[in-house]
């Protein structure tokens, strides 16, 4: 994932939807170690060691996210650090550019649901002189008012920018539709008026309150060993102690079906997404879980892509994702259909997770999402740093210490009697939640009347969805009924007809279409 660093709340929401609605749709609960830090202890250190090429990353994770924002001062978190990086210790910002730039180093931001990282590359000659500027920019930041101000007007542009996009806006909406009234449905890039409440003064204290021992990790990836890592780390970093924000957790939402619907009267086509949660990162089932959003949408040859795109031509993209926290995890699918096939489409997406919790996988789907995520995981560890990244998400949801050593095995072991059980106890298609970006007074009627049967509430496309009240629809388990799919084209040529393939054989995922589905909730 590339950081950036100034954080378009836009940007941060298109990063892949796995990548997304990590940032959006995650719980936060602090393992034992966390919760529990020793005055003066050093942070906890990771080390992927790898021999070449002669650069180091080094992470800086801090496990306070957006959920510690006090309600009214939503933006708080990643308000302090976008402005963090705009001076630290005796320099300015223009200071602070010009000593990364004489290291030939970048530093950089990200800031979600869960925690905020602090990110830097440098090559290995210049690893210590680096730290010291991390440190500054982790320890002492300026966090100057006129700076706050600055980064302030950013991000309320970006709120400005994120209404122009259809995506960005259904990606944004969808977590805080869904777990509105609790913290986790609060944005993270804040609201105009909660960002315009800020005082400078409340983004100095939400920082002294998080950096303190038991709250930071840090991580190097690279041709550093372990043993350099903690001398570097002893040598520049000695957090003080304290209490972080205190954070409230998310639960469970079962509230039958509910759409929310955001108008964009001049848009001729739709943004669909629907979700809904399901368990934490560490659940025994999360793996077989990973395997059915695989068949569900996560490969170029997923049933929603067959459905949607290639049958009936109604969407040019399709997706589904996970998105992993130590609480539970939202589960979410998507595409694009034009306005006039936005209602069909929904109810077919509605048609095939009713029949993939009440039929289950086939063999041959089962076989094949094998050996994709197999393959897939191998390829995300080839870079230290993707790796540094992986252990040090699957530590901060409180995963199993070999879950990422012992993935692929732990996927082989999932059978076909275990992936049945978990898709009829896992997904639950008589409660969802979508959001539909699209025109509002043509699809309104249509969307109520569907027989996908969702409770429909309309707004603006710059409204509030976390203060929406209406209740979802409590329906049945009776199949949504879809008119069948158009038959294939027939080919006269004989010759010209390829072989029957089992189900995803002889097709790659296009880029960016495999769904970017993590491995037991990891990056």
């Amino acid at each position: 994932m590339i950081l950036m660093p100034r954080h378009s709340t836009a940007n941060m929401l298109r990063n892949g939807w796995a990548g997304l609605l990590i940032v959006l749709l995650t719980g936060l609960a602090l393992p034992d170690a966390w919760a529990k830090p020793k005055r003066g202890a050093m942070p906890p250190l990771i080390v992927v060691e790898r021999p070449w090429p002669p650069v180091v990353q080094v992470r800086v994770l801090l496990s306070t996210g957006s959920l510690a924002d006090p309600p009214g001062q939503e933006g708080l978190a990643l308000l302090t650090w976008d402005t963090a990086l705009r001076g630290a210790g005796a320099r300015d910002r223009g200071q602070m550019a010009q000593a990364l730039d004489a290291l030939g180093a970048h530093l950089d931001v990200q800031v979600d649901k869960l925690g905020a990282s602090l990110v830097g590359e440098v090559l290995l000659e210049h690893l210590d002189p680096f730290l010291a500027l991390l440190a500054d920019t982790l320890l002492q930041p300026k966090l100057a008012t006129d700076d706050i101000e600055q980064v302030r007007a950013q991000l309320l542009a970006d709120l400005t920018h994120l209404h122009d996009d259809d995506a960005a806006l259904a990606h944004d909406a969808v977590g805080r539709y869904l777990y509105r009234g609790q913290t986790l449905g609060r944005p993270t890039g804040g609201t105009e008026s909660t960002l315009r409440a800020i005082t400078p003064d409340a983004v100095r204290q939400f920082h002294k309150h998080c950096v303190v021992a038991g709250n930071v990790r840090v991580g190097f990836a690279g041709p550093v060993d372990e043993a350099t890592a903690k001398s570097l780390l002893e040598r520049h970093i000695a957090l003080p102690s304290g209490t972080p924000p205190k954070l409230t957790l998310p639960h469970t939402v079962h509230d039958g079906r509910r759409l929310l619907l955001i108008d964009k009267p001049r848009h001729t086509q739709s943004e669909v997404v629907i979700a809904w949660p399901t368990v934490a990162a560490h659940h025994k089932d999360m793996t077989a879980i990973g395997i059915a959003n695989a068949i569900l949408g996560g490969t170029f040859t997923s049933r929603l892509n067959r459905e949607i795109r290639e049958l009936r031509g109604w969407s040019y993209n399709t997706w589904s994702a996970l998105s992993s926290g130590p609480q539970l995890t939202t589960w979410a699918l998507g595409f694009t259909p034009e306005t006039a096939d936005t209602t069909a489409a929904l109810e077919l997406a509605v048609k095939i997770l009713e029949e993939m919790a009440e039929q289950g996988l086939t063999p041959a789907e089962l076989r094949f999402a094998k050996d994709y995520l197999k393959g897939m995981h191998l390829a995300s560890l080839e870079t230290a740093e993707r790796e540094l990244g992986m252990r040090m998400r699957a530590q901060q949801l409180g995963m199993a210490a070999d879950a990422i050593d012992n993935y692929a095995a732990h996927v082989e072991a999932v059978d076909y009697k275990t992936i049945q059980r978990v898709l009829r106890e896992h997904i639950r298609p008589e409660h969802l939640t979508a959001v539909v970006v699209g025109q509002g007074r043509v699809l309104e009627s249509k969307l109520r009347e569907s027989a996908a049967q969702f409770e429909v509430e309309l707004m603006p496309a710059d409204g509030q969805p976390e203060h929406t009240s209406a209740r979802g629809r409590a329906i049945g388990k009776r199949p949504t009924p879809v008119e069948e799919a158009p038959p294939p084209a027939v080919n006269d040529d004989p010759a010209d007809s390829p072989e029957e393939d089992e189900p995803g054989e002889g097709n790659e995922p296009e880029d960016g279409e495999d769904g970017a589905v993590s491995p037991e909730g990891a990056p």
